[in-house]
């Protein structure tokens, strides 16, 4: 990853040179503010004719301005470059994960994704603000402050040298010391409450259902915590680097005084260079202001770039299943999972012997915690992945001898998270059947009740669809299912975070369209389990039970549980 980053300031070096040139300006701008501004004080104090201030003034006003002027443009550049690495890094990062199949990122955590792409990618893009260029900055400044002391006097230059390889080789030895191991910490920290939130936010019906509200929030507060424990450890290591820069940054005032003093008692250096001498060093000593803080950085970005290699480079990729001309399946399919079993890899293990029958035109729901297992269940049915253990059947047919093509033909596959292109409404639904004309995508609109966007097609829905509410994607979606004309039916989540009153649409909306189909939805909200044929109760993997909504609740098993505390958030 370290390579790969320098290969990307390789390729934009001009803009990398030209910042550190900015950089070190503004540093070289600011010594010169404090130089002339000591100068003019110094020769004030002699009371010498208002003219012959002049100058110095306007070297003053000069730097000052300057300073400013070149610290703009060092920012527009550095962030410019910053920002075209982080592009670089994302690009490459997107890649990658593209090259991967679906199984494997769904092997992942959403946290830990999550935590690569946004911790990670931003902690590697400032590689050059907080590392290379501190690191750069600073032996050029130090460099040009030694060779204008040694001009002017070759002791009190190689005293202050000294003093600069101290500050430089002491202050980042201790920040890295104090901050060893504190990305990996940060890090850990950080991917766990990201992890945390995203899972128990989609969980949290689950929660409610469970009332484990207690113990997510002491698990939050552990988190919490955590964090606030790194944090005040990194301000503590902080303070204390900072402090030790400025100590520095003094010692080397007090030893130009010693050295340059007799200098000037000796009448080797005028009287008036003193104090523009001494400010000068001071000065100086910005461009190491930063030196530490790359070193501590530098842990950081060492845990971030291993994390992402791990992430990018797990070894040997699980390819998904691929489409085969083999038996091609027509008609109204009988669906049937023999013993299924499913893991991501050796340690995750998803499903576990799961057994069940979709016979033609049957409605089943497939009910259960986050986390059960229901999603992967789809997958499975839709030939996206193939079982470790057991047997689909199509028509008798195992699944990994039918033609993939064919059977996909026979289903539309709907999730909670429709995408809606920024094309027309005509547009969007030709994705479902490319060769339905107008009179057929007003027929199925108006099916699902959306009489508006039936009357005028040509509407562009805008950039995610931002022109429909949550409840009109969904019956847009449902009005694509109704346009391929498919036989079965599968539901991920179709009403998830609707009001009862934009869920009581859709699902009216779904039964007067159903028209006989095979139904398979997964749902969190229990809602028309009735009209099911079959529920299936997912827990850890396994079902936990199975049967219709009328025996499931005289069971008073999990299921019963689960029904009647969504009853009672309800009524609330």
């Amino acid at each position: 990853m370290t390579g790969r980053l320098l290969t990307y300031l390789k390729t934009h070096k001009a803009s990398a040179v030209l910042a550190v040139l900015l950089a070190t300006g503004t540093i070289l701008a600011g010594m010169g503010l404090m130089t002339s501004s000591g100068y003019l004080i110094s020769r004030a104090a002699e009371r010498p004719m208002i003219v012959e201030l002049f100058m110095i003034t306007a070297a003053v006003r000069f730097f000052g301005i300057s300073r400013a002027v070149v610290r703009y443009f060092e920012r527009v550049v550095s962030h410019n470059l910053t920002f075209n690495i982080l592009l670089r890094i994302r690009t490459s990062f997107y890649e990658q994960l593209n090259a991967f199949s679906q199984k494997w990122l769904m092997a992942k955590r959403p946290g830990e994704l999550l935590t690569g792409m946004i911790s990670d990618i931003e902690t590697l893009q400032n590689v050059y603000l907080r590392i290379i260029s501190p690191v750069t900055v600073s032996v050029i400044i130090c460099s040009i402050t030694f060779i204008m002391l040694l001009w002017i006097a070759v002791v009190p230059a190689f005293a202050v040298l000294g003093v600069f390889v101290a500050n430089a080789i002491l202050v980042p030895s201790l920040a890295l010391y104090l901050s060893r191991g504190t990305g990996k910490t940060t890090r850990g920290a950080q991917g766990r409450m990201k992890v945390f939130l995203m899972e128990n936010i989609q969980g949290m019906h689950d929660c409610l259902w469970l009332k484990n509200q207690e113990k997510i929030e002491q698990e939050l507060d552990a988190i919490q915590q955590d964090i606030s424990n790194v944090q005040h450890n990194n301000a503590a290591s902080s303070g204390l680097v900072e402090s030790l820069n400025q100590l520095f940054a003094n010692l080397a005032i007090v030893i130009s005084l010693i050295l340059i003093i007799p200098l000037v008692l000796g009448g080797e250096i005028q009287a008036v260079l003193l104090a523009a001498l001494v400010l000068g060093i001071f000065s100086s000593f910005e461009a190491l202001q930063g030196l530490p803080m790359a070193f501590v950085q530098y842990d950081s970005f060492r845990e971030s770039a291993n994390s992402l290699r791990k992430l990018t480079d797990p070894g040997e990729k699980p390819d998904a299943q691929k489409p085969s001309n083999g038996i091609h399946i027509q008609g109204h399919p009988r669906i049937v999972f023999h013993h299924v079993s499913f893991a991501y890899d050796q340690e995750k293990q998803v499903l576990d012997d799961i057994s069940f029958e979709l016979t033609p035109g049957s409605r089943t729901a497939v009910v259960g915690p986050t986390g059960s297992g229901k999603s992967t269940l789809v997958n499975l049915f839709s030939g996206l992945w193939e079982p470790t253990e057991g047997e689909i059947s199509v028509d008798n047919y195992p699944l990994g001898r039918v033609d993939m093509h064919a059977y996909r033909n026979l289903m539309s596959v709907v999730s909670q998270d429709t995408y809606i292109f920024n094309r027309s409404v005509r547009e969007n639904l030709l994705i479902a059947n490319a060769g339905a004309d107008d009179a057929q995508l007003v027929k199925a609109l108006k099916k699902v009740g959306l009489n508006a966007l039936a009357n005028n097609p040509g509407l562009v829905l805008g950039s995610l669809g931002m022109k429909l509410s949550g409840g009109e994607r969904q019956l847009f979606a449902l009005a694509r299912a109704l346009l391929k004309e498919s036989r079965v039916w599968v539901f991920d989540e179709l009403s998830a975070n609707m009001d009862m009153g934009t869920e009581r649409k859709i699902l009216d909306a779904l039964w007067k369209t159903l028209d006989g189909r095979t139904l398979l939805t997964i749902t969190h909200r229990l809602v028309d389990m009735e009209k099911m044929d079959q529920i299936l109760v997912m827990q850890d993997g396994r079902i936990a039970e199975k049967g219709d909504h009328k025996s499931l609740r005289k069971t008073n098993g999990l299921y019963a549980k689960m029904y009647d505390q969504q009853m009672e958030l309800f009524k609330d």
